[in-house]
């Protein structure tokens, strides 16, 4: 697998963690010919993913928010038994079986903890780590930590948190449903795992009782028998984002003039869009002969809807939940909602909204704060080009996989991260100058609060996926263009552009392209666009293009080819 272009010195790179992002990098530079190490502080790979009775963050059943199809790296794709959602032991196999096939194993560290990366004298990096033989230094010429985003759990401060007579924990801590059975449990959050551990807690605790400061965006995991995530494609998010994914009032103007130039194909929008709600959305919510069950899928709906209003913006518009069983688990009864803490007085826990509970179990999913302690806080808190490099520090130190689509997911895009940071290392690529990088960070920090404006403030580490993958394989030089694609038969491109957004799409071109292998995964993707939505979507997607071409830049949309 080992490449190397001619007269490119090779380089000693470490690489810190072995989850998806830490794998992605080994094999990347290999595929340039250097010489990876990577440490891990665990005894076995998978990162986040690594279940663990007493370390990690997965609890035993969990599974993963996002598809197989759009979790897979580009050039080993998964099998049909995992193309849907993969639990995080399946996964963990998957990853096992990529280390394998591209022998990445013998490049791994296990039980090596990086205590302290500072830069040498001569350009080059100086790791201190600790294993089982000991305290040990080593020098590097480059370093990618890909040590990730869900390491260290925020615990927000509650007041008379140490008043409690209960069991306090984090979402992390949680693993199993034993641990609540019978028990009157409150849960704090409704973020990916929040959710998803509120539904499995409501199946078995003897009450199960939900704090939420704030409103959700939160979608179903399946739709129409699939993976949601299967209608992640380009003709989706081939529009501008204001055509109907944003309601941003900056944007009023142009969707006005989108509106006054398209009357006739709005009005077969709308019309299309309604049709679509009524037979793809509503009238399976009735299909069931127990009244009960239609209940609940009509109030499911229904409390869906209002945490979506309660969120301050559309389900575009910040980061979403994907999934929607602990919002079942309310309507059927088996879980409660109740206002935000204001205090904890001993057994018992008092609500903004006047109510009280004394729980047996407090579960904090609160999420995780990112800390690189093992790193200077000037380097590691600077903000980066494309999340990948510091411009005050150049391409000898890279930052793998410390970014998260709003929806999509981590591993692709830590992966093309991986490959752009590889061939940097090479001098195949080549960084901007730092005031382009700066120029860089300020526009898709302009970009991400006019978007995610529901989340302003907060979460800096979030992306928009399919742009924010295209603007990444620009610069390693993989993105497909209207040319290659031309060459391709009509069920090729109708794939390309109405299947799932899936990572093999950035093998078709460029440095270590697998053209068969990238055409074969294509080819053979479903399309879950119903009929009524497939034609919106080209509509729109047309009607974007049109605009753009006729008054310029301030109305192009979301993704483009060249």
């Amino acid at each position: 697998m080992t490449f190397c272009h001619p007269g490119v010195v090779k380089k000693r790179v470490a690489v810190i963690g072995a989850g998806p992002s830490g794998l992605a990098t080994v094999k990347a530079l290999l595929e340039e010919g250097h010489i990876p190490v990577c440490f891990e502080k665990a005894e076995s790979l998978g990162g986040v993913f690594r279940f663990g009775e007493s370390d990690g963050v997965v609890w035993y059943s969990c599974r993963l928010t996002s598809s197989g199809l759009l979790t897979a790296f580009s050039d080993f794709p998964v099998t049909a038994e995992r193309a849907e959602h993969m639990r995080a032991h399946e996964y963990v196999s998957y990853l096992s079986s990529y280390c394998e096939t591209f022998d990445l194993l013998r490049h791994i560290r296990f039980g090596a903890r990086v205590d302290a990366i500072s830069s040498d004298q001569k350009g080059g990096w100086r790791l201190r780590f600790v294993d089982a033989h000991g305290e040990h230094d080593d020098c590097f010429d480059s370093v990618a930590i890909c040590s990730g985003l869900h390491q260290y759990p925020y615990v927000p401060s509650l007041a008379g948190a140490e008043t409690f007579t209960g069991t306090l924990m984090h979402g992390s801590q949680y693993r199993r449903s034993e641990q609540v059975a019978g028990k009157k449990v409150l849960i704090v959050g409704a973020g990916e795992s929040g959710a998803d551990i509120v539904a499995e807690v409501a199946e078995h605790a003897g009450e199960t009782v939900l704090s939420l400061r704030r409103g959700v965006a939160v979608v179903s995991r399946r739709s129409f028998g699939r993976p949601r995530d299967y209608q992640t494609s380009r003709i989706l998010n081939g529009a501008a984002h204001w055509v109907f994914q944003t309601r941003n009032p900056e944007d009023d103007r142009k969707r006005n003039i989108y509106r006054a130039v398209f009357l006739p194909l709005v009005i077969v929008d709308k019309c299309l869009q309604i049709l679509y709600r009524v037979v793809w959305e509503t009238l399976p919510l009735l299909f069931s002969t127990r009244l009960e069950e239609i209940k609940a899928n009509l109030e499911t709906r229904r409390i869906t809807k209002q945490l979506l209003r309660e969120s301050g913006g559309t389900v575009a518009e910040q980061f979403g939940t994907k999934d929607d069983d602990f919002v079942r688990a309310i309507a059927v009864g088996k879980c409660r909602r109740t206002g935000a803490i204001a205090r904890i007085e001993g057994g018992r826990v008092l609500f903004e909204d006047g109510s009280q509970l004394e729980p047996d179990i407090i579960i904090l999913c609160t999420g995780f704060e990112t800390r690189m302690p093992f790193l200077s806080e000037d380097i590691a808190a600077a903000p980066r080009f494309l999340h990948t490099f510091n411009p005050d520090v150049g391409a000898s130190l890279g930052f793998i996989g410390f970014l998260r689509p709003a929806f999509g997911a981590i591993p692709p895009l830590a992966e093309l991260q991986a490959r752009w940071f590889a061939l940097v290392q090479s001098g195949q690529r080549e960084l901007p100058s730092r005031e382009a990088m700066q120029q860089s960070i300020a526009n898709w920090r302009s970009y991400r609060a006019h978007i995610f404006r529901a989340v302003r403030g907060r979460l800096d580490h979030l992306v928009d996926h399919t742009p924010f993958c295209d603007a990444l394989a620009a610069q390693i030089g993989c993105k497909p263009g209207w040319r290659e694609l031309r060459r391709e038969s009509f069920a090729f491109r109708l794939r390309f552009f109405a299947a799932p957004f899936v990572a093999a799409q950035y093998r078709l071109v460029g440095p270590h392209a697998k053209k068969s292998l990238a055409r074969d995964v294509i080819t053979k993707l479903p399309i879950a666009h119903p009929w009524p939505d497939l034609i919106n979507l080209y509509l729109r997607w047309l009607m974007s293009r049109v605009l753009h071409r006729a008054l310029g830049e301030d109305f192009s949309p979301k993704l483009a080819l060249d």
